[in-house]
């Protein structure tokens, strides 16, 4: 997850629930899906000088009963820390090479994105199958993931976006994943999840039927050979998170002044909805757009959109010392949306659009993780970047008009979340 900026993140969260178009292709094209269940997507360059692979799941942060924050970060990393091929764990066997490793959960999805030299994508898919898919987490490896997990654990209650966006998840879910916070508050808490519990989780969630692997760089379709019949049997169907009804505003204390605004539903039926959306995240924030003034405090302002599985949800994230006023600037620029841009001025943020989406997938690791996210989402082939996708068909259809009704459809009542800081105490 990208960090906050000093002043501004607008996400548009896209959850879209039409159905998923994986297709049952042979070895070989983009798309597809192996016999064990999992999904595969590729986008090849031979001539990168490396691979990106990824492992992305649908499984709760918090566990599937919602109860224990930090356990599927728990799981993620002690599987790669646990012994699998000669005694060495995934993680040796990655960084021995100069590769690198990443883990990144969020409510309901988790990634696993690795980068390693092409010469050693071969042997780096079969230890990512072997300690995934058949793997066992042991004391020693649990250890040293409830280190690592601390550590992130600490990282995220400091960040302000991270902070923002559980507040905002919790109130606009009534419960499921997107309600519970992926990390814990307290090391105690991680202490608490023993070992038995984070072996079961493992055992369900990482399942080849639950996962979608992508594959980016200098790779090519014989990387299937090395997971195809790798793995539990099995699958669990992604678990929704059902919104609340209705607007509403809290104010609350926490790090310094902020606000959070999100928009729930209704679901997002379209792709070309979807696309719209993605285009008014970048948009909004654009200095160009008509405001007035700049954002109180002269901040800086920042977009992006990523994709999750469930009802659509608009997000918009301020700091700032004002965040009252800053509502009202947001929610005044968005109203602007309601009604069709210029062409003039569509054209030039549609530029915009595609240059930072561009920017977003424009290395292997950028691109791989981009397809799995999508794949792990539902709908494998709307993935930015995949070859001949469907993306870049919905932005040829992005119209000044299409951008308006998307809008006032779907960013209607916005439930808001106003943080004051707490106050320190004098020594």
């Amino acid at each position: 997850m990208k960090r906050l900026a000093p002043a501004l993140l607008a996400c548009a969260v896209l959850l879209p629930t039409f159905a998923c178009v994986r297709a049952n292709a042979e070895p070989g094209a983009s798309l597809g899906h192996l016999a064990s269940g999992a999904s595969y997507s590729f986008a090849v360059d031979p001539a990168s000088p490396t691979a990106a692979i990824g492992l992305w799941l649908h499984v709760p942060a918090s566990g599937y009963s919602f109860e224990r924050p930090g356990i599927a970060d728990l799981a993620a990393h002690a599987l790669a820390d646990a012994p699998i091929l000669e005694g060495r764990s995934l993680r040796e066997m990655v960084e021995s090479v100069g590769g690198t490793i990443e883990i990144e959960p969020s409510p309901n999805l988790l990634g696993i994105s690795i980068v390693v030299p092409k010469a050693e994508a071969p042997a780096t898919v079969r230890a990512l199958a072997e300690a995934y898919f058949t793997g066992t987490i042991d004391a020693k490896s649990l250890d040293e993931a409830r280190h690592e997990t601390s550590v992130r654990a600490v990282e995220e209650r400091f960040n302000i976006e991270n902070e923002l966006q559980s507040r905002l998840f919790a109130a606009l879910f009534t419960n499921g994943p997107m309600h519970a916070p992926v990390y814990p508050n307290s090391a105690s808490s991680l202490d608490a999840i023993h070992l038995q519990q984070v072996r079961h989780y493992a055992e369900r969630a990482f399942r080849p039927g639950n996962a979608s692997l992508s594959f980016a760089g200098a790779v090519d379709a014989s990387l299937l050979t090395q997971i195809a019949a790798v793995g539990r049997s099995g699958n669990d169907a992604p678990i929704e998170s059902p919104p609340v009804e209705g607007a509403s505003t809290q104010s609350v204390q926490g790090s310094s002044p902020a606000i959070a605004i999100g928009f729930a539903g209704p679901p997002i039926t379209s792709r070309d909805d979807a696309t719209a959306l993605d285009f008014v995240a970048s948009a909004l924030l654009d200095r160009e757009l008509g405001r007035a003034l700049p954002l109180p405090a002269g901040g800086v302002a920042v977009a992006r959109f990523v994709t999750l599985q469930g009802t659509g949800v608009f997000t918009i994230f301020g700091v700032g010392k004002d965040p009252k006023k800053m509502e009202s600037v947001l929610l005044n620029d968005l109203a602007r949306l309601r009604t069709p841009l210029s062409r003039p001025r569509f054209d030039r943020l549609l530029r915009a659009f595609r240059f930072h989406l561009a920017s977003a997938i424009d290395v292997p690791q950028g691109l791989a993780d981009n397809l799995g996210w999508y794949a792990a989402s539902g709908d494998a082939a709307y993935a930015p970047g995949l070859p001949g996708g469907q993306y870049a068909r919905s932005i040829l259809r992005l119209t000044p008009e299409s951008v308006a009704a998307a809008v006032r459809r779907y960013l209607e009542h916005p439930t808001t979340i106003l943080m004051t800081a707490v106050a320190e105490k004098s020594a």
